[in-house]
């Protein structure tokens, strides 16, 4: 799996839409993610773990609290990841539980969790494949290869959890 693209919007410590951009490594197939402490390293690897699980990088983070509490409740927590695999792209979009406001009158209401797959052709067309949290999780890990705990310990490796990795057996 290849990254091209994480959009986080009202997600982790960011308050707004932020886009990274992975083109801009070009081809590198190796790639660090570094910063100060509190600079948001980790808000990019819970992006990116829970737009393909709907779970964050570590255990130490729910879905639910991925919520930026900086963020105006107008604008919605969503995590939009587009990724290849082998010569495939897909864009995945997910969101957890939220409050916003209501559509009509005052007040606000509940909305639920969702996700989306789409595979987007040459062409630029994207076709929906899988909606739904279970549905779009259970084609990714069909997709990947790995279920979200193995995805945490072999591609991502979150801080604090090396240790973890190097007590696992190989199974």
């Amino acid at each position: 799996m290849r990254p091209i693209c994480l959009t986080l919007s009202a997600f982790g410590p960011y308050a707004e839409k932020q886009t990274i951009d992975f083109q801009e490594l070009k081809d590198r197939s190796f790639f660090l993610i570094h910063g100060p402490t509190g600079s948001g390293k980790s808000s990019i690897l819970d992006g990116i773990c829970f737009a393909l699980y709907g779970n964050a990088s570590g255990d130490t983070r729910t879905s639910k609290s991925l919520r930026s509490d900086y963020a105006d409740i107008t604008l919605p927590t969503i995590v939009e990841y587009e990724f290849t695999i082998g010569e495939h792209r897909y864009l995945i979009k997910r969101w957890p539980e939220q409050e916003r406001p209501k559509k009509t009158g005052t007040g606000t209401t509940i909305e639920n969790a969702g996700a989306e797959l789409h595979y987007l052709s040459a062409d630029g067309k994207q076709e929906l494949i899988a909606t739904g949290w279970s549905e779009v999780t259970k084609k990714i890990e069909n997709l990947i290869g790995f279920k979200c705990e193995q995805f945490r310990q072999v591609v991502l490796l979150p801080q604090g959890e090396f240790r973890k990795l190097l007590t696992a057996t190989s199974s």
